[in-house]
């Protein structure tokens, strides 16, 4: 095991963070502790999300293989959505309710990968909270000064450790980038 727990950063746009929850999964069966950092990777799309491109060719292809092999689901979305309301929400579920993150993340991953779902709308990042046993009065944040103010800190992170891809991992201090096959997460001492 690391000295100390491996470092995540993720955005719930990128179909190789969706798959990546796989290699988490391995990674926490073996011991390993994870600190899930939100990274807007996309922040050029705004509010109303933007058109998705053709989702064919020899990258999704892959997608589709890697998604299959994890027990995955995945149905795209003609849209990408405005991602930093659902990540505001994961990192203040991570710092206040830290028991729920993980289901919290799973439930809006699969709202967008397996469902098409729009994870911008209010109701929807709602709905996780709920399906993550959130209280129903949990505050989501939606401000843009709220939603800046808790991406500061993974992307501060990432920033001063060059981290400029998801999905990232800070591992035995060294960042690995990009999505790995599962017997290499299943190989980490």
């Amino acid at each position: 095991m690391t000295a100390g727990p491996i470092v995540h950063w993720f955005d719930f746009i990128c179909p190789f963070c969706y798959i990546a929850q796989d290699r988490n999964r391995i990674l926490r069966s073996s011991g390993h502790k994870l600190v899930e950092l939100p990274l807007q990777i996309h922040p050029e799309i705004g509010p109303g999300g933007a058109a998705a491109p053709s989702r064919d060719g020899g990258m999704y292809s892959f997608l589709a293989e890697q998604a299959r092999e994890a027990g995955l689901e995945l149905e795209w979305s003609s849209k990408i959505p405005y991602s930093a309301n659902a990540l505001a929400a994961a990192e203040l579920v991570r710092t206040t309710v830290p028991e729920a993150h993980l289901a919290f993340t799973t439930a809006v991953f699969d709202a967008y990968f397996a469902h098409g779902r729009d994870i911008e709308d209010p109701a929807v990042i709602a709905e996780c909270g709920s399906r993550a046993g959130l209280d129903p009065s949990f505050a989501y944040p939606s401000a843009p000064d709220a939603v800046a103010g808790l991406l500061a800190y993974g992307l501060g992170e990432a920033e001063r450790l060059g981290v400029n891809s998801t999905p990232s991992w800070l591992v035995y201090g060294r960042v690995v980038g990009g999505l790995y096959p599962r017997a290499a997460f299943a190989a980490l001492p």
